[in-house]
């Protein structure tokens, strides 16, 4: 049975963002799913509520989608899902979000992320922007230092962030956006069939958050699950995914997270982020993890014991070549972690997927582990958004895996080589590496993979070009008198070309594909013009100029599907796009007649 019906919390969260109403496959609902008039619209005081018990889970419920795992992965999934429409119900074993920082590090892709799901500005006032990194000796001397400016995504290339704070951002959107959070609750079982997937849950309790004894057994009822659930992956284990070891010896590290009296204190022994290249105890340290805190990471020596080193006085031991004391601040977080590297195979087992480190680990060198993550949150929810709505078969959903896993892997691999740079431990080998670094023969960081197979335009790079399966550029534009960042204009489909595109130059197939994918033309030009959208800064200009191309085609999650080498050259890269579309079950709405429904050429 299929059923029509636009998403209702989306429409009371904002009229103005609720979608037409879709078909959706499989959309029947809880008889006591919570009512309209008891979700919290924008504005409500809901940035604490996982603090508070939740409401237990209905006897049954029924969603689009249900995620297990309510970190940032499972927030961003649900709420990039539910602004799209979806019902989407989490199920969070613990009873509060965890109180403590784990991930720090935000690139500008996942900056552009949380500005998809209306988050960022709010994430930049409780970021700071990383300025600089250094390499350094066992003496503080400075062997190298990389500046750091802006990406390529319309945001700074890195920030450090204190993670309580961005969850309680994410929190407080996703119950906005109308997800049901079930915190205290846990899955106990697990069943698919050709129509969904059934979750049996119960309240949690104790150190552990096991099922309480005697809890009476709920069931969720979704079209798709999603396990956003850690490392240790319970939804892992229930459908026979394998991890894979990728190589890094596991390395235990103590992370210390001092909070500052004085957020406005100058520490002269710590002006910004640097790694120090102690054969002795390699470290790092870090003057800003979010507005108030610093962070310590320092390499365990073998034979050291994890209790002792996690002792405070011990702590403060290690913090005095900071100047760091009790005057200071107070040591907000002492722990010993294990870092490790794994990917797992499958993804995906029919309507059950893994996101987030439940699919992959790495040691933390570049920062991606939880960007990667978000990455996967985004790939997968256009497309899960498609399958729902009827615009494509499951097959799409294998693509998932196809281009997410190579691109996690490859990163996975040049975090290690990193890791090995700045752990070595060998007197040689260190001071062979440190006259390399005064000399000024600092290695470049190596550019981000590209997309596996998948949704991709295929062939060898020298003729596709280097953006091609790469994060496409947004800058600055202005617009009818506006001026924003380009996805604010919208950001589904997209083509964007350096010059207008005439009516005549595509066929009616492709003026099809125009309409069915909803994709907006784009002309960006350094010059006014009617309907252009002016490149405020010349930074489209550059990327056209450096990649020898004057258009592109730039997929719902802001990938490069191909580019043209002139604007002649469009058609053919939107005949493989539906090739390509087609070849991986999509065929988009059946009701869609040409020409209806695009956003049009904003050039014309």
């Amino acid at each position: 049975m299929r059923c029509t019906r636009p998403s209702r919390a989306l429409a009371r969260a904002d009229p103005d963002l609720a979608p037409e109403p879709v078909a959706r496959p499989f959309c029947r609902r809880g008889a006591n799913r919570t009512p309209a008039s008891r979700q919290h619209p924008p504005g409500d005081d809901v940035t604490q509520s996982s603090k508070a018990p939740d409401q237990t889970p209905a006897p049954h419920t029924d969603c689009d989608v249900a995620i297990v795992g309510y970190g940032p992965v499972g927030m961003i999934a649900a709420g990039l899902l539910a602004q799209r429409g979806l019902d989407v119900t989490v199920i969070e074993r613990w009873p509060q979000r965890y109180s403590l920082s784990r991930a720090g590090h935000l690139d500008s892709e996942t900056m552009r992320t949380f500005q998809k799901l209306g988050v960022a500005e709010e994430v930049e006032l409780v970021a700071r922007p990383m300025v600089e990194w250094s390499l350094t000796s066992a003496d503080m001397e400075t062997l190298a230092t990389v500046m750091l400016g802006k990406g390529g995504a319309g945001w700074k290339e890195s920030y450090l962030s204190y993670q309580p704070e961005i969850e309680t951002i994410f929190d407080a959107r996703v119950r906005a956006l109308g997800v049901e959070v079930h915190m205290g609750t846990v899955a106990t079982g697990l069943v698919q069939d050709d129509e969904g997937v059934t979750l049996t849950v119960v309240a949690s309790h104790g150190p552990e958050a096991e099922p309480q004894p005697g809890a009476e057994p709920r069931t969720v009822r979704a079209s798709y699950l999603i396990g956003a659930d850690g490392a240790r992956s319970w939804v892992r284990s229930r459908i026979g995914s394998e991890r894979r070891d990728l190589g890094f010896p596991a390395l235990d590290q103590l992370v210390i997270d001092i909070e500052h009296s004085d957020p406005d204190i100058h520490l002269t022994q710590l002006p910004e982020v640097y790694q120090v290249l102690d054969i002795n105890r390699p470290l790092l340290a870090g003057r800003w993890s979010g507005p108030r805190h610093s962070r310590f990471e320092f390499a365990l020596n073998e034979g050291e014991n994890r209790t002792e080193m996690m002792d405070e006085q011990r702590c403060w031991e290690l913090l005095k070549r900071w100047d760091i004391t009790p005057e200071v601040g107070r040591i907000e977080r002492r722990g010993v972690y294990t870092f490790e590297s794994s990917l797992a195979t499958p993804w995906r087992q029919g309507r059950v997927l893994l996101a987030g480190d439940a699919a992959h680990t790495m040691p933390p060198f570049m920062g991606q582990g939880m960007c990667s993550g978000i990455r996967d949150a985004l790939n997968l929810s256009w497309k899960l958004d498609a399958v729902l709505r009827g615009e494509a078969d499951q097959a799409l959903l294998d693509t998932y895996e196809s281009e997410r896993a190579p691109h996690v892997r490859r990163l996975t691999e040049i975090s290690m080589a990193f890791g090995d740079l700045v752990l070595m431990r060998d007197p040689e080998a260190a001071r062979q590496r440190d006259e390399m670094l005064r000399s000024g023969n600092v290695p470049t960081p190596p550019i981000f993979p590209r997309l596996g197979p998948g949704i991709v335009a295929r062939g060898p790079e020298e003729e596709l070009g280097r953006a091609v399966g790469r994060l496409s550029p947004q800058a600055r534009v202005a617009l009818d008198g506006r001026v924003d960042r380009l996805d604010e204009f919208g950001s589904g489909w997209r083509i964007v070309s350096r010059h207008a595109i005439s009516a005549e130059l595509l066929d009616d197939r492709q003026r099809d594909l125009v309409a069915r994918l909803h994709m907006d033309i784009v002309h960006v030009s350094r010059g006014p013009g009617p309907g252009y959208y002016v490149d405020l800064d010349a930074e489209y200009d550059r990327w056209f100029q450096d990649n020898g191309v004057r258009a592109f085609v730039q997929r719902p999650d802001g990938y490069v599907f191909g580019t043209a080498r002139s604007v002649t050259d469009l058609p053919a890269v939107l005949d493989e796009l539906a090739d390509v579309l087609a070849r991986h079950g999509w065929h988009g709405p059946a009701n869609t007649a040409p020409g209806a429904g695009s956003a049009g050429n904003r050039s014309a």
